[in-house]
């Protein structure tokens, strides 16, 4: 969902160069490649894998709509406090309140918290409707849920929590992005697992604050481009740990979100970590996040590595079932989540490339639009999709 303006105010849009792009902008037109083709869409929010796509395809600028581009002001207001804030206490809004240095702190955190806020709601929107078109239903329960998360998040009650939460993504915003991603799937998984919609929302609070610890991780650890050394492996393996006591004492959390947070990375053979727990000693909504966030993590372009395609990663999903993961959750999870999304530009086995317009049937082998030509891969079992452009 992309909030467009209704009134006669004039759009700020402006060309920005790729290489300053950031994922959170918003396209006020649409990227064409040399022939003409769509590369990405008028209102497309970016991600970093989009900045990767245009500069794959040589594309030295966009133009952007500066209006609906809250990560990029949201960004900026962090960086210039003091001249964001106060440009703030000039906002009709707040002219009733009188200028003090408590002022202008109170203002600009509420309205830093605001922009988390929509971001989040943002994000998650976007992701329920593209990531999970295989059942209507499913889509409905995980968007009242996740709303029901963004609105408590909101309340005073819980300002200690979004504080959190804002640090985290100010930190690093891949795991930002990565929390959400494992909120949404992680539900998406719990429901074939009988999951009531308390139990839902409880594994979807865990699920978007599990790597709550990070924040901890050195950042040049968090994205270093070469192979973690072991005193850095060992930093690294402290996140859940140290996640679990920065939120133990949170109301916002309950038992079980917080063991989402601090087994995450528990194996049911005993070789995970912190604590080496096994099998039915882990809790099972960890069990359940784990498999989303190894799936999340692979599908995603990282420093040190490319992304990997849906399938391969479902694929190693399934080698360390048994061992690793819940054999009954991988299973579930494979069957309930859309591989390919709806509208994904997908390249296959054979070179040939077409956008996904029909993933209902079998949601791992989708139906193509290739030029005029509709390509059915449930008839073509000599095509495999190896890459997901966009």
């Amino acid at each position: 969902m992309i909030f467009k303006l209704h009134d006669e105010r004039t759009m700020v849009m402006r060309c920005v160069s790729v290489s300053n792009l950031k994922p959170g902008d918003v396209l006020e037109e649409s990227v064409l490649d040399n022939k003409g083709r769509p590369l990405l869409t008028k209102g497309n929010i970016l991600t970093q894998r989009h900045i990767e796509y245009l500069r794959k395809y040589r594309i030295e600028s966009v133009y952007l709509d500066e209006q609906n581009s809250p990560l990029r002001e949201e960004s900026s207001i962090c960086r210039r406090p003091c001249e964001k804030a106060m440009g703030i206490l000039h906002e009709s809004a707040y002219l009733d309140l009188p200028y003090s240095s408590e002022n202008v702190e109170i203002l600009l955190t509420q309205r830093i918290c605001d922009a988390t806020i929509a971001i989040l709601r943002e994000m998650a929107n976007n992701l329920i409707q593209v990531s999970i078109p295989q059942k209507r239903d499913y889509t409905r329960q995980v968007g009242q849920i996740v709303e029901e998360i963004i609105d408590e998040l909101s309340q005073p009650h819980c300002r200690n929590s979004l504080s959190f939460l804002i640090q985290l993504k100010n930190y690093d915003f891949y795991t930002y992005t990565h929390s959400v991603n494992v909120m949404i799937l992680s539900m998406v998984a719990g429901i074939p697992l009988g999951l009531n919609n308390n139990s839902l929302k409880s594994l979807g609070i865990g699920a978007l604050f599990h790597d709550i610890g990070k924040m901890s991780v050195p950042i040049q650890i968090l994205n270093k481009r070469k192979q973690l050394n072991a005193e850095e492996i060992t930093q690294v393996k402290m996140h859940s740990l140290k996640g679990y006591y920065r939120m133990k004492e949170d109301g916002f959390l309950d038992q079980n979100g917080k063991a989402v947070i601090l087994q995450h990375h528990e194996k049911v053979d005993g070789t995970g970590y912190p604590n080496k727990r096994k099998g039915k000693d882990i809790h099972e909504f960890a069990k359940i996040a784990a498999v989303a966030d190894i799936y999340d993590a692979l599908t995603s372009e990282r420093p040190h590595r490319n992304h990997w395609a849906p399938s391969e990663a479902l694929e190693y999903i399934y080698s360390i079932a048994g061992s690793h993961l819940e054999v009954d959750i991988v299973t579930k999870f494979a069957r309930s989540i859309a591989p390919y999304p709806l509208g994904s530009f997908v390249q296959c086995s054979n070179g040939m490339k077409g956008y996904v317009v029909d993933n209902i049937i079998n949601p791992h082998r989708p139906v193509l639009q290739v030029g005029k030509n509709r390509i059915d891969l449930n008839t073509k079992f000599n095509i495999t999709i190896t890459d997901i452009m966009f």
